[in-house]
């Protein structure tokens, strides 16, 4: 669906509670003459079932409420643009003329399966090996996804643990975790210890899953020619190496990650901002730097506007001290997060 509301004037906008729900009604009466039922506007209850979605056409003033589930269920999957109601508010502040980037949000670490003909490799009880899975994995960041971005082509998550395949590592002596035994296809775990017996066969092996995945990521860049790409992570302090860290420099909350062709000062700026204002300690580029770059960008084969970045939260701001995630607290990064994407609206 195109974003040029002044000329379609198409929007698809998923409000989370009655208030937002009232707020674009209110917009959409006072600001673009749009003419709604009394009854409509005294609803003050959502339904657990409901989609929550406004089906809008700026142009013409005309409107869908409560569309069936299964019917949002398939707008998601085909990969249709929703809003989240911070964006149509910030949309409705700049006169709808802008055309936002498309949100994406790519979550590599969060993986759970493992598949058999990768796991034929392992060399250590499987306790051992889970346990090192649960300690390098980036343990629910999905939740820090706004949940409006979690459906269609938003948001892809690479659900085979990394331990089996990494897919932000590249592929070659360039990658610098492999002098740790951590390249796309893992030998050791953080600490050393031998994981896996890695053979030229494995490696083909655990390449099918790697290129699936790069692929499904390079067809989503050529069909947007603006794109928002979060990538999305989180880390604890026992598993960076130790000439990753600076004497005297903790690590912080928050660690965002840059690419200089990619990540526009704004936003930076805006990230930067937004989480300090809720207490959150930043820092760019430390104890990890970089940010995912799709290779069809990197290769100049696709003409995608793309700015990028990397959220990398450290597990103590939203992890009990057990590793287990707190829906609370992971809670409070998806507002900020909602919020950083209505920022974006009119990013350059």
């Amino acid at each position: 669906m195109k974003n040029n509301f002044k000329k379609n004037g198409n929007m698809r906008v998923r409000f989370e509670t009655p208030e937002e729900r009232s707020e674009i009604i209110r917009i959409l009466e006072e600001q673009r003459g749009f003419q709604i039922d009394d009854d409509l506007k005294r609803l003050t209850k959502i339904h657990q079932y409901d989609t929550r979605t406004f089906d809008l056409n700026i142009k013409f003033k005309t409107f869908n409420y409560w569309i069936q589930p299964f019917i949002g269920a398939t707008m998601m999957s085909s990969g249709v643009r929703f809003y989240s109601a911070q964006e149509f508010f910030r949309i409705a502040e700049l006169g709808f003329k802008v055309v936002p980037r498309y949100p994406i949000f790519h979550v590599p670490h969060n993986g759970w399966e493992f598949p058999e003909e990768l796991m034929e490799s392992v060399c250590v009880p499987q306790d051992i090996f889970l346990k090192y899975h649960g300690e390098m994995r980036d343990t629910d960041i999905i939740q820090a996804v706004p949940s409006v971005y979690r459906g269609g082509d938003m948001c892809h998550t690479f659900t085979i643990s990394r331990l089996l395949c990494d897919v932000e590592r590249f592929i070659g002596p360039e990658e610098i975790m492999e002098q740790y035994g951590m390249g796309f296809c893992y030998e050791k775990a953080y600490d050393g210890m031998v994981i896996k017996h890695v053979t030229e066969a494995l490696k083909e092996k655990t390449l099918a899953h790697y290129r699936e995945h790069h692929e499904w990521m390079n067809r989503i860049c050529n069909r947007h020619p603006r794109i928002l790409l979060f990538d999305m992570h989180s880390y604890s302090d026992r598993i960076i190496p130790d000439n990753f860290l600076q004497e005297g420099h903790p690590t912080p909350d928050l660690c965002i990650g840059t690419e200089n062709r990619f990540t526009p000062p704004d936003l930076k700026e805006i990230i930067r901002k937004r989480f300090t204002e809720v207490g959150f300690s930043v820092g760019f580029n430390y104890p990890y730097a970089g940010c995912y770059i799709p290779d069809t960008i990197l290769s100049s084969e696709s003409s995608t506007d793309l700015a990028a970045i990397m959220l990398e939260f450290h597990k103590r701001t939203y992890c009990d001290p057990n590793g287990r995630s707190i829906p609370e607290k992971l809670r409070k990064i998806e507002m900020v997060v909602r919020q950083i994407i209505a920022d974006c609206v009119d990013l350059r």
